[in-house]
């Protein structure tokens, strides 16, 4: 740094000053606090100053304090496309900063220079720049992709750079397909094609700094320069007035495509190659597309809002990529502080990004750790590990990062299964929402986890957290089961209406929403019949193909544990995602076992409203209770509560005899089939309410369902479902039980050792005693709650609970541990009253007392719907 005659410190403080007013600036213009470039590149200069002054965020205060009274300094900042000026007076008086409008041509014609200008950097600064770039780029290396067909790129190729349309669809604008864009196959190749020439490529050593394969990358990247749009509303307006359809240039209609999915490639490109290694035009080319992307930051983005959860963090990633590129401290500093500012637990109702109890939302109220929350662990991965060590750590940053992400990947490992098949780990379908629409072969979120696990264990050892590395440690165990990592217990997930119990040999998940959650989405006409989604479904995975590649040929209204009026919902796009219209949705859980209630009205129809209650007992057995359902349906929309719908896999029994071909059957006891077994209570066995069971080959096209080429597929499958009849004629309340993980002779002589009772099931109350493990499970509907009385055995006394309102209440009758919740999330407070009778034997540690009163002070904010346990 040149002598101003100023003390280097007070010059550090007016940098850091000016950096924190950006900051403060950035909503209202729409550029990233802190960054050395903006929408199309901002440019910082600091007269009398070096261009661009690091500091560390621990020094942040006091810089900021004083700068104040350095004598007044003026910065200039220039921005494409914007003509804001600013007065900071009133927030910093000795600094004064304008606005100077610039214009930057994208064609690879014309140069205008890098964005951002190198800056002079202090040792340990340019030292961590360069650590974090060098395991930047082997971390993208690691990911790029195969180079398997690098040769035959390199010969169809042409001269201009652009690949043959056969190979490539360069549709652009109002044409184009708006989920993956497959014009983005051009920078795919070139990331690909980037990896090889820089070296480390598996299978691609030959490539390393080849001189045609960096002349036919450059032909690619100025093809694509050349015909970038220069129309800046385009970046996220595309097909509206401002960028109509028929104007110049690569753009998609979706924002996504030109914020993150170019950009995203173009900066792993660009850095690959190395600025030393491009032309002034294409430096500048690269850095233009990166910062216009990073200047969304602090602006609504036109068909999606500000930025929130996974699409923030990819954005910050685009950020510190252009920061590495051009050698930016202060733009790769911005980069973090986005992602520590986001990479935190949110706690308002319907927030994107990680929440309280492990889950993760996006959209506004979807679970969605299996796609979004995928991208963004990676992000956090990546980024993390890249800067361990450096001042842009989040353990250097002292933020809360960690143990939000520690939190995060807690909650992550309940949703993962094993195809024991394949060997390979998915996410459940339940927090994959639209994404279901792909096949395994789309290589899209429900190929696998797609996450790099060793980075996992990588981010646990740099950060030294255990919880990581115990989340790596569990991912890594090869289970011959679909328990990936062989977890056992109960989790509820209170943020996002989801249930997830793990036994010895499977998974289930149960999907609820509530007024608080939506059921899912249809974005770019992937998932238009997804609409029953959440209506309680259940899924349950043994060894983990049971749903696999099934979605294009199943039955979009008999979607697994769903209760509804068949084919009485239009399913289309426009009408597939709805907020829940009940507050009671939620559940119970101490960790081994649950309880989870859904109170639901048809958002969409209104014609169907039922109380569905699931208990998740000890030795993997479930009971499930459906108390009320009214329906204004006709007979051609049954009211149906779907047992499962999956792969065919070997005989289907009922009442313990092999069936030749499905159909109607009344009087039901039993059903198993593929490890799983059903009893009936009562209410199967009166003639009223049928059992269904349908299995054999079904097909489909997955083009029907969303936007997979993947074409048609023939499945064998196995679907069944009780028929509670029409109109105001339905067959409830009924109870059923299910053993998953069982064989055919082990369901037998399981279900005979069993000892269940339902205490009661109605509108008000929904309760089952477990008798072998003294477990007692209530759900109290009533807003002003209620009361049940049992005998827990021969020679016990009758024990009657009280609640004070509606709640889900677990009570261990040995260890007198009470556990429960307000899946309502709006009492404060919850009072049991419990009493015992004069004679019979009374529960472990009672005393001679009758009635012993417990007071829960219930959990709230983003713990809201979480369970309380106390021991009487």
């Amino acid at each position: 740094m040149e002598s101003t005659g100023i003390p280097l410190q007070r010059i550090l403080a007016v940098a850091v000053g000016v950096v924190l007013l950006l900051c403060h600036l950035q909503e209202g213009y729409g550029a990233v606090a802190a960054a050395g470039t903006s929408q199309s590149g901002l440019s910082i200069s600091i007269r009398g100053i070096s261009s661009s002054v690091p500091f560390s965020t621990s020094h942040a205060r006091a810089a900021s304090a004083a700068s104040s009274s350095l004598l007044t300094t003026s910065l200039t900042v220039s921005a494409v496309s914007s003509s804001a000026s600013y007065s900071a007076s009133t927030v910093f008086p000795s600094i004064h900063i304008h606005s100077t409008a610039t214009s930057r041509s994208a064609s690879a014609t014309v140069s205008s220079g890098p964005s951002g200008p190198t800056q002079s950097l202090d040792p340990g600064t340019a030292s961590d720049i360069a650590t974090v770039l060098d395991r930047r780029l082997s971390i993208i290396i690691e990911a790029v992709g195969s180079a398997a067909n690098l040769s035959t790129w390199l010969s169809t190729l042409g001269a201009d750079g652009k690949w043959p349309e056969s190979e490539i669809d360069y549709t652009t604008g109002c044409t184009a397909r708006r989920a993956n864009w497959p014009a983005e196959d051009h920078w795919t190749r070139i990331s690909i094609m980037a990896a090889a020439w820089h070296g480390g490529l598996a299978d691609a050593s030959n490539y390393k700094n080849d001189s045609s394969l960096l002349d036919a990358i450059s032909r690619a990247m100025d093809y694509w320069f050349v015909n970038d749009f220069t129309n800046p509303s385009c970046l996220d307006q595309g097909g509206l007035s401002t960028c109509p359809c028929g104007t110049p240039g690569f753009w998609n209609t979706n924002w996504f495509s030109n914020i993150i999915g170019i950009p995203e490639l173009v900066g792993e490109s660009c850095n690959l190659l190395g600025a030393a290694n491009m032309t002034p035009t294409q430096l500048s080319n690269c850095s233009n597309i990166l910062d216009r992307a990073f200047g969304t930051f602090g602006r609504s983005v036109n068909g999606l809002g500000f930025l929130t959860g996974a699409n923030t963090l990819d954005v910050a990633k685009i950020g510190i990529d252009s920061g590495l590129l051009t050698n930016n401290a202060t733009l790769v500093t911005a980069g973090y502080l986005r992602i520590h500012r986001e990479v935190v637990v949110q706690n308002a109702t319907r927030a994107d990004g990680i929440r309280e109890d492990g889950s993760f939302g996006q959209h506004g109220g979807i679970i969605y750790n299996g796609n979004y929350g995928k991208d963004y662990t990676n992000d956090v991965l990546a980024l993390e590990i890249a800067a361990a060590g450096t001042q842009f750590s989040a353990q250097n940053a002292n933020t809360s990062s960690q143990a939000a992400f520690e939190t995060l990947l807690g909650g992550d490992l309940w949703m993962v299964y094993r195809n024991v098949i394949t060997g390979v780990q998915h996410w459940d379908f339940s927090v994959l929402p639209r994404f279901i629409t792909f096949p395994v072969s789309d290589n899209q979120a429900t190929a696998s986890l797609k996450i790099n696990i060793s980075q996992i264990q990588e981010l646990g050892n740099l950060w030294g957290s255990e919880t990581i590395q115990s989340v790596y440690n569990s991912l890594a165990v090869n289970s011959w089961t679909a328990n990936s990592g062989d977890i056992i217990g109960n989790r509820m997930f209170y943020d996002n209406d989801y249930m997830v119990q793990r036994g010895r040999g499977y998974v289930s998940t149960l999907r609820m929403y509530s007024a608080r959650t939506s059921n899912t989405e249809c974005v770019n006409s992937q998932n238009p019949f997804g609409f029953h989604l959440s209506d309680g479904t259940l899924y349950t995975y043994l060894q983990g193909d049971e749903y696999e590649d099934i979605a294009a040929a199943w039955d979009w209204n008999l979607i697994p544990g769903t209760t509804l009026d068949y084919n009485a919902t239009p399913l289309s796009c426009n009408f597939t995602e709805w907020n829940g219209t009940q507050a009671f949705v939620g559940g119970v859980s101490d960790g081994s076992v649950g309880a989870a209630a859904m109170r639901y009205t048809n958002p969409y129809t209104g014609s169907l409203s039922f109380q569905k209650a699931w208990f998740f007992l000890d030795d993997d057995v479930s009971h499930i209770m459906i108390s009320y359902a009214e329906s204004n349906s006709s007979s051609a929309n049954p009211v149906v509560s779907v047992l499962d719908q999956k792969r065919l896999n070997g005989n289907v029994y009922v009442n313990g005899r092999a069936l030749r071909q499905g159909g109607n059957f009344s009087y039901v006891e039993s059903l198993w089939h593929d490890g799983v077994g059903y009893t009936f209570d009562h209410g199967l066995l009166d003639g009223r309410s049928d059992l269904a069971v349908d299995f054999g080959a079904r097909s489909g096209d997955w083009a029907a369902i969303g936007v997979s080429t993947a074409g048609n597929i023939s499945v064998d499958l196995f679907s069944a479902w009780i028929n509670h009849g029409s109109g105001n004629r339905l067959d409830v309340p009924i109870a059923y039980t299910a053993y998953p993980a069982t064989t055919f002779k082990i369901f037998q002589r399981k279900r005979a050792d069993t000892q269940l009772l339902s205490i009661r099931n109605d509108q008000s109350v929904s309760a089952v005693y477990d008798t072998k493990h003294r477990t007692a499970m209530i759900v109290f509907w009533d807003v002003l709650g209620g009361s049940i009385t049992f005998v827990p055995g021969l020679l016990d006394t009758p024990i009657t609970i009280q609640a004070s309102a509606n709640s889900a209440v677990i009570y261990k009758l040995d260890d007198g541990n009470v556990t429960v919740s307000d899946p309502s999330q709006t009492f404060t407070t919850l009072n049991l009253a419990i009493q015992v009778g004069l004679l019979g034997r009374r529960p472990k540690g009672w005393g001679s007392e009758r009635t012993r009163t417990i007071s829960f002070t219930l959990p709230g904010g983003g713990m809201a719907g979480s369970s309380v346990t106390k021991a009487l």
